[in-house]
């Protein structure tokens, strides 16, 4: 290669080094040491806050939420680092955005006593309003019947819950009958007969009445109750699963019982077969005891038959 190309290739490669060192290097590293001061972004929504740092160089990060009911949902209601302070560029900025009015979710309060009905709302902000007082068959008295927001509704801080509170049932001049272990069918006309109402019938296992019998009642026996008062009992009855599984005991018994007959079955046939060889082998060795003594008594006979034979033939020789 020609002395003058070599030189023309090194002074294009200088230029271009050079080109790329003051337009890319040299602003890089001016931007990356250059100090900004930080815009105050605080009572801005977080997308305006963003662009607004953006502009000057530096980064928004949403940071924590702070419920604030004075601020709208969204609102930034402060930054890190603060305005007016001398940051590096590029530097991130954490904004505590505003997540409005806190609202707290209403647990249910349906079975519980007025105490701890309070003690709960108390730890989420609210109140109790005791609204009404009303007689129930189902609840006794200081239980909470109803209550006027539902359970999992969100509320305000300091809101007031109504609800309606047992007084427990009503006296009356007709005595509830005992129904404890009496067969359904017996109980239900007991408490027809007591002109009461049946209420709801529950099935649930049990083991210590019959089946189909009484094991528990609302209200309890010998109570005050007033004329069409509903009666709630509870009947012992298996439950579908339970049969299942007691079906499935029963085959899993049959079967096992079923394995240990086939086994028995097996043993004795074994013994038997076992005593069968021992037998043959006995018969064989008497056989082969026998056959030798019997082979003996012919063996001499055939011969004396022979020597008769033969001094019948000489004798006849003889008389001729």
């Amino acid at each position: 290669m020609k002395l003058w190309k070599k030189a023309l290739i090194f002074f294009v490669a200088v230029i271009g080094l050079g080109f790329i060192f003051n337009n890319v290097v040299m602003p890089w590293y001016v931007r990356h040491n250059t100090l900004v001061k930080v815009p105050s972004v605080v009572g801005l929504s977080f997308e305006e806050a963003k662009k607004k740092l953006d502009a000057a160089g530096l980064e928004g990060m949403q940071g924590d939420i702070r419920y604030d009911p004075s601020k709208t949902i969204g609102t930034v209601i402060d930054q890190l680092p603060l305005a007016d302070q001398i940051v590096k560029d590029s530097r991130r900025i954490y904004l505590v955005i505003s997540g409005g009015e806190q609202l707290y979710d209403v647990p249910n309060l349906v079975g519980r006593t007025v105490r701890e009905s309070k003690f709960i709302l108390s730890q989420r902000n609210i109140s109790l309003n005791e609204i009404e007082m009303k007689p129930s068959v189902q609840y006794p008295s200081g239980i909470i019947l109803e209550q006027k927001e539902h359970p999992g509704s969100k509320v305000k801080k300091g809101t007031v819950i109504g609800v309606i509170v047992s007084t427990g049932m009503e006296s009356g001049n007709i005595k509830v009958p005992d129904l404890m272990g009496k067969n359904l069918e017996e109980a239900k006309k007991l408490i027809l007969s007591s002109k009461l109402s049946i209420g709801k019938v529950n099935f649930q296992p049990s083991t210590t009445v019959p089946l189909n019998s009484v094991i528990d009642q609302y209200p309890k026996s010998n109570s005050m109750a007033k004329e069409n008062d509903k009666v709630d009992i509870f009947v012992n009855r298996e439950t579908k699963k339970t049969v299942e599984e007691k079906d499935e005991e029963m085959n899993s018994m049959d079967k096992e019982m079923e394995k240990k007959e086939t086994e028995k079955k097996d043993t004795e046939k074994k013994e038997t077969d076992k005593h069968k060889d021992a037998e043959k082998k006995d018969d064989v060795k008497k056989d082969d005891k026998v056959k030798p003594k019997e082979e003996k008594k012919e063996t001499p006979k055939i011969d004396k038959d022979k020597d008769k034979d033969k001094k019948e033939k000489d004798e006849d020789g003889t008389k001729f």
